[in-house]
């Protein structure tokens, strides 16, 4: 019935007006538009709603409805507020079980009728993990998004079927704290929705999963496809004091990152809890590791899946590890890698509840900072110098990290981002430094004073300067509410000081400076870097070329994420110059690149700190990355390989044009680069002349003028007696 009332509609259609779906698409999207566009928007969105019927309102998600409901009387605030709520918590809503009426999380004035849960809003959600030969264990979380699963009432059903036949399969409920975790839900409960099941099959054929959910009086239907798994050896996954140690049966097992770019080199035969990244000693990163070997695997116990995740993981230092079964579209055995946040912290709906808690019981705001670099994957940039002062003029600093393989600066305390410890850390700090933004759901306080170092003289437009901006409702949202909280805005150039506030949103004092992360290359701080960092990259006193290209808005893998682009054949950059080559990836695409190793290229993506690897390097290959404006300030030479300039100018477009003063040589290919080298001298007029325009303040001592410009000089120190 639904798909002959949905013919019908398109037969009839709407004339030359919009079709519903066509404008809410647009209404998606309004918080680009100028007041002008959104008048016009408004008018059309009007005249539509007079229009349909409730049919046609209804074949639409419960979202698009409201927001066009909103459009249609001008309320674009309620528009904008639904546009970020879709892309930040994606489709999670609350359904009232009773009623099957949809709570949105947010008062919307719209008739009830637009919030009745449609049969196209109750989606079915399914996660499964498989292990064993035969027979087959199943551990699976199922629910109907938004109707929190209530076990005394509801019922999951498993129906197993081979090109044999069906098989019967029973279904043991269990209540899982981490599934609801990992569910996505931020309103609903899904602790109750775990459950496990064996099938009395083995997996030399492809097995065919049938799981019907009924919750709430809704049933739903889902189907996964297990696949046919070859004679597979037993995976030993044990714990040591060094981490979790990996075996089977003498067969090559390695450790592969799916989700970090981690390391440098081949996989570990042991997932250590301590790895050594360059010289530093930190943990392994959260994220998936895919656990393969030259036959396939298989846990040597596949009964573990019938035990809840939280009683499964192996507690090592800093980190919880969990081994993990086949999923769709993963590896057979994966290790699951987390903070050691606990469980009743974890997920959009513990995390609300937990936010909510914390602001309401907030206190005075207290003489600490909060300091975060690249959302918690930095420990350096400009943050680290500017948080190091703060610390030497006693104003402890709190560091956030994503995890515990982020070593933060000296002096400071890591505090671990969506911890209980981190939002107490926020919601109290009176001082915070950041060098992009901070998560969306943080509010700002009254009397927080917000210094913003954003992070590099920008060629390629950005923010509000993009031609055609791909940038999220939730992101222009909370670029929004940081611009409005930055007390400063850094610059390390007039260019900057000039082009930033505007692109940003920003009409706030600029302090141009200089940049405080440029300190370790100027003068003796610079030497010492350079000799420090080689040592532990294991160079000699041979030639580095560092290669650092940024990331391409355009370049996306299968998976829609942002992929690696490289335009230098590295190797042979090594075999015609001898030069020994970093590569590194810039961090927007590092995930999604894979490991790059050959003779002479070592693969520095994973080395926390880009300031002290343009220190190693004696030649700078880049592109239209704001690396070359830092590099400028050791007046070595500089190549800039760009064979997609068209493109990406295009794509992105520029603030001015490198031709007229770039820092070095612009080429096309690596052939011509081999051939820059080859000329590339100690230091030119080029190099000067850049430098002079782009790093004239970067001088060695631009942290301390920038923390008193900010917060005022530092009182002189009494003279002893």
């Amino acid at each position: 019935m639904d798909l002959v009332r949905r013919i019908v509609q398109r037969l009839r259609g709407h004339g030359d007006a919009p079709s519903p779906p066509a404008l809410a698409k647009r209404v998606r999207t309004a918080f680009r538009l100028d007041d002008q566009q959104w008048r016009s928007l408004v008018g059309e969105v009007a005249a539509g709603a007079r229009a349909w019927t409730h049919a046609e309102w209804l074949d639409l998600p419960v979202r698009d409805r409201v927001a066009l409901y909103a459009a249609s009387g001008g309320d674009r605030a309620t528009v904008e507020r639904l546009a970020e709520s879709r892309t930040v918590h994606g489709p999670s809503f609350l359904v009232d079980r009773g009623t099957l009426r949809i709570d949105l999380g947010d008062p919307v004035a719209v008739p009830d009728w637009l919030l009745a849960a449609q049969e196209h809003d109750l989606v079915a959600r399914l996660s499964i993990e498989v292990a064993g030969s035969e027979p087959v264990y199943v551990a699976g979380t199922s629910f109907v998004s938004g109707l929190a699963f209530d076990p005394e009432t509801d019922t999951v059903r498993v129906e197993a079927a081979t090109n044999r036949g069906a098989i019967e399969t029973t279904v043991t409920m269990r209540p899982d704290p981490v599934a609801d975790a990992e569910s996505g839900e931020r309103w609903a409960d899904q602790t109750g929705a775990s459950w496990w099941a064996t099938i009395d099959a083995d997996r030399s054929e492809p097995i065919t999963l049938t799981v019907t959910i009924e919750s709430g009086g809704v049933v739903r239907t889902v189907e996964a496809v297990v696949p046919a798994l070859a004679a597979a050896a037993p995976l030993h996954a044990r714990a040591t004091p060094a981490g979790v140690e990996l075996d089977a049966d003498g067969l090559d097992v390695h450790v592969t990152a799916l989700s970090e770019a981690w390391g440098a080199g081949p996989s570990p035969l042991a997932l250590d809890a301590r790895v050594d990244r360059f010289g530093v000693a930190a943990t392994i990163p959260a994220g998936r590791f895919a656990v393969t070997a030259d036959q396939p695997l298989d846990l040597a116990d596949p009964s573990v899946l019938t035990l809840p995740m939280a009683e499964r993981a192996i507690d090592l230092v800093d980190l919880l590890v969990t081994p993990r079964g086949w999923s769709p579209g993963e590896a057979a055995v994966s290790l699951v890698v987390r903070n050691p946040i606990p469980v009743h912290d974890r997920g959009r709906r513990r995390q609300r509840l937990l936010l909510d808690e914390v602001r309401e019981q907030a206190g005075p705001l207290r003489e600490r900072t909060v300091a975060m670099c690249f959302g918690g994957t930095g420990a350096g940039d400009s943050v680290g110098p500017v948080a190091r002062e703060l610390v030497r003029r006693g104003i402890p600093v709190d560091w956030v990290v994503t995890d515990h393989s982020v070593t933060p600066p000296e002096g400071t305390r890591p505090v671990l981002l969506h911890s209980r410890e981190w939002h107490e850390a926020f919601t109290h700090a009176r001082y915070l430094v950041n060098n992009a933004e901070f998560p969306h759901y943080v509010r700002f306080r009254e009397g927080q004073r917000y210094l913003q170092t954003w992070h590099g003289t920008p060629l390629k437009r950005i923010g509000r300067d993009i031609a055609s901006p791909r940038l999220s409702a939730g992101y222009t949202a909370a670029m929004a509410r940081e611009a409005a909280a930055w007390e400063a805005l850094l610059a390390q150039n007039a260019f900057a000081a000039e082009t930033l506030p505007r692109a940003l949103g920003f009409a706030g004092p600029v302090l141009l400076e200089g940049y405080p992360r440029n300190d370790a290359l100027a003068g003796d701080p610079g030497e010492a870097l350079r000799r420090a960092t080689r040592e532990a990259l294991g160079l000699g006193d041979e030639r580095v070329v560092l290669y650092a290209p940024t990331w391409r808005d355009a370049a996306r893998t299968e998976q829609g994420r942002r992929a690696f682009v490289s335009h230098l054949d590295a190797a042979a950059v090594h075999e015609q110059t001898g030069a020994t080559v970093l590569l590194r990836s810039h961090s927007n695409a590092a995930a999604n690149r894979g490991r790059i190793s050959s003779q002479g290229v070592l693969d520095v993506t994973a080395h926390s700190d880009i300031t002290a690897l343009l220190a190693a390097a004696d030649v700078l290959v880049t592109d239209y990355s704001s690396v070359m404006f830092d590099f400028a300030v050791t007046e070595r030479p500089q190549v800039l390989l760009v064979p997609d300039v068209d493109q990406y100018r295009d794509d992105r477009g520029f603030y001015f044009d490198l031709q007229e003063a770039p820092p070095g040589p612009i080429v096309t290919s690596t052939e011509e680069v081999v051939e820059a080298l080859a000329g590339a001298g100690e230091t030119s007029e080029q190099a000067r002349a850049f430098r002079e325009r782009f790093a004239p303040l970067d001088d060695g001592a631009v942290t301390a003028r920038v923390v008193d410009a900010w917060l005022g000089p530092q009182a002189p120190s009494s003279p002893s007696r």
